[in-house]
């Protein structure tokens, strides 16, 4: 009933009693899991990397950021893929929240056209922050 603990060389009681192993109930009835047994946590997945998308992205992302330092003034390579990046969230995120989109009739330059404007508004934006 009682626990013992050491403290500083001299044995101390607890009024604290072991407890028995938890157990949980399962959707059926007729089954109790064990703690052993239970996973909070879903089983860990790897980070899948597919290059197939990653490549055409960053590609797509610096080919809009060279369209809007042309535009604005800009230059470097990683500096366009950045801001060519940013503004494919930028402008998928005015398309979102506005519902303002360029119709072209094509959508591959209706997305170019909205990661432009992005682009444009991240370089205007670093240049007033810095």
């Amino acid at each position: 009933m009682f626990q013992s603990l050491e403290l500083g060389g001299r044995l101390a009681r607890s009024h604290i009693a072991p407890m028995p192993p938890r157990t949980r109930k399962s959707p059926k009835p007729d089954r109790v899991v064990r703690e052993e047994e239970v996973e909070i946590l879903p089983p860990r997945r790897d980070l899948a990397l597919d290059w197939r998308v990653i490549v055409p992205t960053v590609a797509f992302g610096t080919v809009t950021g060279f369209v809007a330092s042309l535009i604005v003034g800009g230059g470097g390579l990683v500096r366009h893929a950045v801001v060519g990046i940013l503004g494919m969230l930028v402008g998928q995120g005015i398309a979102r929240l506005t519902g303002w989109r360029l119709r072209t009739g094509y959508g591959f330059l209706d997305d170019a056209g909205m990661a432009v404007l992005g682009a444009i508004l991240v370089i205007l934006l670093a240049r007033f922050i810095a």
